[in-house]
């Protein structure tokens, strides 16, 4: 059985956008006679201005990947809300809760890994449109899911040594786009990259032209025509993609700790690496991994791989059940209740 739980750690709500910054769904009380009820999920309700303000947070490249997939904005999003107002409605039945202090060491935790003092993340919250009460509560939220992620579906996984083998040699299913939300990427997904050329001296000026690039493309610049625009590294010429089919999984272990964090489409803050500042999205549309030639005439055995390839391949197995099991219990929970869209 494996002992991971999903990789969900807080830092995910500094290292890319508010939209994960989710705000519990007001009751019927709580709605005005101007705003109008989208949606009602047993007795909460998802009033119009929630719905439009998730949109407002949602990077560009999300937006653009829902419309060219020919998916409708509203009722994607409206989607999301829902399933996140079930959670948060089987939470308070287990009595699954979130202390005050669960809350303190979590925004600990986010300064502490992006080098912040109290002041300088108080700055960067106003900055990204929020405040520290708004993002205590949309962090509250996120830990209530992960809590009863972890208890209901991770504890069920199970991974077999037999199962990872058969995975590396290109055999069963592979992770699909569209992971849990909050979830980030998985190791397959694909990574586009900007580079821009720095040092210690010229990092404040270069970080904040990465901030202002992020700031173009989430407005609706995309990442590749950013890339041609404004790269000076590998990829320029490819729209970000450095050659080589580079996936998350391919990434050093700082890198791959960020974009696993990210949701395909999703950019991430400036990381300054010292000789370059870097700007990293991905894309969820890794090839399927090809079975080594002789790997079935030979039947060779789980040897044949190495501990960092089954490593990744059980994180990756980890993802496709979780998805599954995922689904699953969200069609019980949406089977059992009363759901109303007025949309």
């Amino acid at each position: 059985m494996s002992d991971r739980l999903p990789r969900l750690g807080p830092s995910v709500f500094f290292l890319v956008t508010v939209f994960f910054l989710s705000l519990a769904s007001p009751t019927a009380f709580a709605a005005t006679f101007t705003d109008r009820i989208v949606a009602q999920v047993n007795r909460e309700v998802i009033t119009l201005s929630e719905l439009e303000a998730h949109i407002k947070n949602l990077p560009q490249a999300q937006k653009d990947a829902i419309v060219q997939g020919g998916g409708d904005l509203q009722r994607e999003v409206l989607n999301y809300l829902i399933e996140q107002e079930l959670v948060n409605q089987d939470a308070k039945r287990q009595g699954i809760m979130v202390q005050e202090a669960e809350i303190d060491e979590a925004i600990k935790s986010i300064m502490e890994d992006n080098k912040l003092n109290p002041e300088q993340f108080k700055a960067s919250l106003a900055k990204s449109g929020t405040n520290l009460a708004a993002f205590r509560a949309g962090l509250k939220m996120e830990i209530l899911k992960n809590k009863i992620l972890g208890l209901r579906l991770m504890s069920k996984i199970v991974i077999t040594e037999p199962e990872i083998t058969a995975y590396l040699r290109g055999e069963g299913p592979r992770p699909e786009p569209g992971l849990l939300p909050g979830m980030g990427s998985g190791d397959t997904d694909r990574v586009l990259m900007i580079f821009l050329a720095s040092s210690p001296a010229q990092a404040n000026k270069v970080m904040a032209k990465a901030r202002q690039i992020k700031a173009e493309i989430e407005a609706g610049l995309s990442f590749s025509e950013a890339a041609g625009k404004y790269s000076e590294g590998p990829g320029r010429e490819n729209g970000g993609d450095t050659g080589n089919n580079l996936t998350v999984g391919d990434l050093q272990p700082q890198l791959q700790a960020v974009a696993r964090q990210l949701s395909p489409g999703q950019i991430s803050e400036p990381l300054n690496g010292g000789q370059a500042v870097l700007l990293i999205t991905t894309v969820a549309s890794a090839p399927k991994p090809k079975p080594p030639a002789d790997a079935k005439k030979k039947g060779k055995d789980q040897t044949e791989f190495s501990a960092s390839e089954r490593d990744s391949a059980r994180r990756q197995l980890e993802q496709i059940k979780l998805r599954q099991k995922f689904d699953a219990w969200m069609k019980d929970l949406r089977s059992k209740a009363i759901i109303r869209v007025n949309l």
